[in-house]
């Protein structure tokens, strides 16, 4: 199984995405509501994503703890050399949740952005991450 995140957005009254997320042994998903402003936020801060290794871009929808579920992302680098991952946090609802980490290269988030960009532009569309597998100590 390939790592991945995938946003689909449909720009609605009121607007929705959809989420499904993915690493080698977790997955998890969720639907939710939102502001397409917070979209074209989380494009533009990973456009520029990341300026230094300390660099992190995070995205929330929802509550962890609520009924209807959430979706959280955090965009960092996780070691000195400037390796990137989004550490992933779904649910449906309370009771179901998912939390694990896709790495990620900056060819794919740079399609990543630019497809969130065109699905806001044409008013729906699906977005994915392409992950890697993990970067081990044994490189």
């Amino acid at each position: 199984m390939q790592p991945r995140l995938e946003i689909e957005y449909l720009r609605s009254d009121p607007s929705k995405i959809w989420v499904k997320a993915r690493n080698e042994t977790f997955a998890g998903e969720t639907e939710q509501y939102i502001n397409a402003q917070l979209l074209e936020e989380l494009a533009h801060k990973l456009s520029m994503f990341p300026k230094s290794n300390s660099d992190e871009v995070t995205f929330r929808v929802g509550d962890i703890d609520s009924a209807y579920g959430h979706c959280d992302f955090k965009f960092h680098c996780f070691d000195s050399a400037g390796h990137t991952a989004v550490l992933v946090s779904v649910s449906n609802d309370s009771a179901c949740v998912a939390k694990f980490t896709v790495q990620f290269e900056a060819l794919a988030l740079d399609n990543f952005v630019s497809s969130i960009k065109l699905a806001l532009k044409s008013g729906s569309g699906l977005s994915e991450l392409i992950g890697i597998n993990p970067y081990t100590q044994n490189v």
